[in-house]
C-alpha cells in the first residue's frame, strides 16, 4: 500500500499494494543512502572533515520529499535523526521508556509538521526545537495531573 501525506488532513491515505510499496521504499531509501555516503566519501577523501551540520545536499532533497508525502524521504530522515532525538528525550527525562515514547511522539509530529518547515534554519535545530517542545509539554501534563491529584 502506497503512503501519501495530506497536509489538509494530517493522516496518511492508501493506495496500491503492500509488496509495492515496500519495494519503493526500499530503492528509494538506498539511493538516498548512497547519495548520502557518495558525499561523505568525497569529503572525506578530500582530506577534510565531515561538516558538523548534516544539512547536506541528500537531507535537503530528503526533506522536500517528505514534505510531498514520500515515506522513504521520511524513513531517511529518520534513520538520519532518530538517536539523537532519542538522547535529548532521555537526556531530559531520564527513563528510557518514557524517552522512546518521546521520541516516537517527535517523529510522529515530525511527520505531520514537516510542510511547515521554512528552511530558514538547520532542519536539526529545527527537530530539536520540536523534540523539546513535545517533552516539555508531556512534563506540564504530568505536573499538571500530580497538582490534580493532591
Amino acid at each position: 500500500m502506497k503512503t501519501a501525506f495530506d497536509p489538509d488532513r494530517t493522516n496518511v491515505t492508501t493506495s496500491i499494494t503492500a509488496s509495492g510499496l515496500a519495494r519503493s521504499l526500499r530503492i528509494k531509501t538506498e539511493r538516498l543512502l548512497r547519495r548520502s555516503e557518495h558525499v561523505s566519501s568525497a569529503l572525506c577523501s578530500a582530506g577534510d572533515e565531515r561538516p558538523r551540520n548534516p544539512d547536506d545536499s541528500s537531507l535537503g532533497e530528503a526533506i522536500r520529499l517528505a514534505q510531498q508525502g514520500d515515506a522513504a524521504a521520511f524513513e531517511f530522515i529518520y534513520r538520519l535523526h532518530c538517536r539523537r532525538v532519542y538522547s535529548l528525550c532521555l537526556r531530559i527525562v531520564k527513563d528510557p521508556s518514557e524517552a522512546e515514547d518521546l521520541a516516537q511522539e517527535a517523529f510522529m509530529q515530525l511527520f505531520r509538521k514537516i510542510h511547515t518547515f521554512r528552511g530558514e534554519s538547520a532542519f536539526s535545530s529545527w527537530l530539536h526545537r520540536l523534540t523539546v517542545n513535545i517533552v516539555l509539554m508531556r512534563l506540564r501534563k504530568k505536573k499538571l495531573n500530580i497538582a490534580k491529584d493532591t
